[in-house]
């Protein structure tokens, strides 16, 4: 009842807490995203309200009367802008920056080299001008906001390396003012001042960043200031989905003037992303955060929903544990009183255990108490039937006492039959499960308990004894009150026919049937079983699938007398000496048709395949070979050999088993002698190749008829003696045409050529090419390539 429980709220518990982790992680996901959303626009709200602040102020200045008087005087003197003028613009530049700090304005007057900010008025000597004022003027006036240098705003209350490199600026020409057009105010924010309020908005500004394009995919602001000023491609973001560049992305139609949430990938970091594109200014605001916030997100709430889940865990098995301790008692008491007064005594002992299931036990006292009688009985019907398969084992071999055998039969039940029947034969039958598809020999076991059954059901009860199964077979004994012999044979004959029949419909399985004479005795049962497992041993020359009758053979004549067939058998003996396998299958298969067509006994027959067996052994240890190289050691070969039923089971097994195993071994004792042999012809002719080698002088040095290695060379190597010798002679010579400068007629005369055209023939005929032709295309490879 605990391991119930214990399951009952696991489960439920275990689900909840999946489903809850799911939903909450799917919810701070949506949640995020929606955040990551609204912090984008909020942040591109502020930073378009800071540049329109500039822009206003700049076209306030550009109206000023201040900044036009003042570039009046300084045209209309030769000495430049005055004092006056110049702090009268001065204090209107730091009321502009009273709306926005950051803000800075400047008024550039290129043509007398000055410019005035907040801070004060600056001289060419005092403050270089490099700054392209036509350039800049045109770049407003066609796309707007520009990246500019911020060493155009330094002055003396922002140091040169402030860290902020580039301003956002925009530049105004001063309308009705007849002097040169070099004259013009500008106004700039710091490119990185714009991150600032991603810091303010934005509690994890430290895992967080804005990136803001223009046009043209420039980037205006960037964490890293390092970026700003270059292509969005060298920020090196990837799309996780396409493996895209993210430029790509924002390059196709469609995509850039939307706004939406991708996953990317940053310098092997996975990053979520969020943009938008602004219709005012045609940028793009990209806010990047890394995934490991939402990560971080994720345990937490994985964590939160474990100990909630744990929690209810441990709860749940307290209530579990006391529940089942309260309803345990009463079922305890239950069982205990069953078990001492009405259980018998092994039954306490044996099936009551405090680990398994208790309503189990009540069920089963309460079972056996009320089938106790019918098992009393099942178990000595049992015991009955195994004393009467013992008795009838024991009838079958003789071992029942004479004296006693007619009581023993009243005893087991078989009376009636011992008085009615006058003729008695012991029918034997066995599964032939050679070259069988459906059946092995692991299933005969199986299949001879299924043919008992069959033989038990198909034969009256007051035809035959019990059929019992023993040693491979299914033997029963089969009784008639008939006195006349031929009608008893008759009928054992279609008995054994219509059960041979049965079987092979029920089991597709093929069964061969011996059976016995009639005999007039049950004292004759012995001899009958023996009669009945002889009449089996035909099918070594029947084959499988037999019916037959055992017969007797006093008066009969012998054809044995006719000669064994010892020319087949010496063949075999060659073809095994020989290793030749096919041969000697085929001789063997001969041997065995010519010895099983004789007409002899099954005795008969296994003192011949003895014999054979005798001689291929004799053989094999002549030869060196011993019996534990092809024997595996589990019994004498020669029970294996009696052992067998078929004709095509004994050549199969001579085949496998005797045969192959030494035709192996001495292929491998043929391989180890020609490999040896191949081997120092070969080494001869590497040494001596420049001398008269023949076959014959190898023979006469290896002690070895010259045909005899001219069979074996050719076996190892696949090509003659005298071919092999050509082709490395062709080959070293080769060899000297590439590395040495030796003609012809010297290569031919030390490779034994007494007639150099004769080297050049046979050259020509092996490689394709002349000895001169070989030499010039190894020189002159480029020549002969494009010849």
């Amino acid at each position: 009842m605990i391991v119930f429980g214990i399951l009952l709220s696991t489960l439920p518990i275990l689900l909840t807490g999946i489903a809850a982790f799911i939903y909450s992680s799917k919810q701070s996901e949506l949640h995020r995203a929606q955040a990551n959303k609204q912090l984008l626009i909020q942040m591109q709200t502020n930073v378009e309200h800071k540049l329109a602040t500039v822009s206003y102020m700049l076209d306030q200045a550009v109206r000023s009367p201040d900044t036009l008087l003042s570039l009046t005087a300084s045209s209309s003197s030769v000495q430049g802008i005055g004092p006056l003028f110049a702090e009268k613009l001065q204090t209107e530049f730091k009321n502009m920056r009273s709306w926005e700090p950051l803000m800075d304005i400047t008024l550039v007057n290129q043509t007398q080299d000055w410019l005035i900010d907040h801070a004060g008025l600056y001289l060419n000597t005092d403050f270089p001008m490099a700054l392209p004022m036509k350039d800049l003027l045109s770049n407003t006036l066609t796309s707007g906001w520009q990246l500019t240098p911020s060493s155009v705003f330094n002055n003396n209350e922002r140091p040169v390396n402030s860290g902020c490199i580039y301003h956002i600026a925009l530049a105004r020409s001063i309308p009705d003012v007849h002097v040169s057009s070099d004259a013009a105010l500008i106004a700039g924010i710091p490119a990185c001042s714009l991150q600032k309020p991603l810091e303010e908005d934005s509690p994890d500004s430290s895992t967080a960043g804005l990136i803001i394009l223009n046009r043209e995919q420039r980037i205006m602001v960037h964490p890293n200031l390092e970026y700003i000023g270059q292509p969005l491609t060298a920020a090196g973001i990837w799309d996780r989905d396409s493996k895209a560049n993210f430029s790509e992305l924002l390059s196709k139609r469609g995509f850039a003037a939307s706004s939406g949430q991708r996953e990317v990938r940053i310098a092997d970091t996975r990053y979520s992303l969020s943009y938008t594109h602004s219709s005012l200014k045609g940028w793009t605001y990209i806010l990047i955060s890394p995934t490991n916030i939402l990560t971080h997100e994720y345990v937490q709430i994985g964590l939160h929903t474990m100990y909630i889940s744990v929690a209810m865990l441990l709860l749940s098995l307290l209530l579990s544990w006391v529940g089942s301790r309260r309803m345990h008692i009463p079922i305890r008491k239950l069982l205990t009183q069953l078990s001492d007064k009405r259980l018998p005594k092994d039954f306490h002992e044996t099936k009551y255990t405090p680990h398994k299931d208790e309503f189990e036990q009540i069920r089963a006292g309460v079972s056996q108490l009320s089938a106790s009688q019918s098992q009393l009985e099942s178990k000595l019907n049992q015991h009955k039937l195994q004393i009467r398969t013992l008795f009838l084992i024991n009838l079958l071999l003789g071992k029942n006492a004479t004296s006693t055998l007619h009581d023993t039969l009243r005893e087991n039940g078989y009376g009636s039959q011992l008085q009615e029947w006058q003729q008695i034969a012991v029918i034997a039958v066995q599964a032939d499960l050679m070259n069988h598809t459906k059946y092995h020999a692991k299933d005969r076991d199986l299949l001879l308990f299924a043919v008992q059954n069959i033989l038990e059901e198909s034969v009256y009860a007051e035809q035959q004894l019990l059929p019992v199964v023993y040693e491979q077979a299914v033997v029963t004994i089969i009784g008639t009150p008939e006195q006349d012999l031929v009608r008893f044979s008759q009928h054992l004959y279609t008995l054994t026919e219509q059960l041979q029949h049965q079987i092979s419909e029920i089991l597709s399985l093929q069964v061969s049937i011996g059976f016995s004479q009639p005999h007039a005795s049950l004292f004759q049962i012995p001899q009958a079983y023996t009669e009945a497992l002889e009449a089996l041993k035909h099918r070594m020359k029947l084959g499988a699938g037999i019916i037959f009758q055992f017969e007797a053979i006093d008066n009969r004549t012998s054809h044995w007398a006719l000669p064994y067939p010892e020319s087949l058998e010496y063949t075999l003996i060659q073809a095994i000496q020989n290793a030749d396998e096919a041969l000697a299958s085929s001789h063997l298969h001969q041997l065995l048709e010519v010895l099983f067509g004789m007409e002899c006994t099954p005795e008969e027959y296994q003192v011949a395949l003895t014999r054979l067996l005798t001689h291929i052994l004799q053989m094999m240890q002549e030869s060196g070979i011993r019996l534990g190289q092809i024997s595996k050691g589990h019994g004498s070969i020669f029970n294996e050999l009696h052992a067998l039923q078929y004709a095509a089971e004994i050549e199969q097994w001579f085949n496998k088993h005797i045969i192959i195993p030494i035709i192996l071994i001495l292929k491998e004792r043929q391989y180890a002698q020609y490999q040896h042999i191949s081997e120092k012809m070969i080494a001869i002719i590497q040494q001596e190749y420049d001398n008269d080698l023949t076959l014959e002088e190898c023979a006469s040095r290896l002690h070895y008829n010259a045909n005899y290695l001219s069979s074996v060379f050719r076996k190892e190597t696949g090509c003659a003696f005298s071919e092999y010798l050509t082709k490395y002679r062709f080959s070293i010579a080769k060899k000297w045409l590439d590395e040495s400068e030796l003609t012809v007629k010297d290569i031919a005369a030390r490779l034994r050529y007494n007639n150099p055209q004769n080297f050049i023939r046979s050259f020509r005929k092996w490689e394709g090419i002349t000895p001169g032709q070989y030499r010039e295309r190894k020189h002159k490879p480029d020549l002969s390539l494009k010849q």
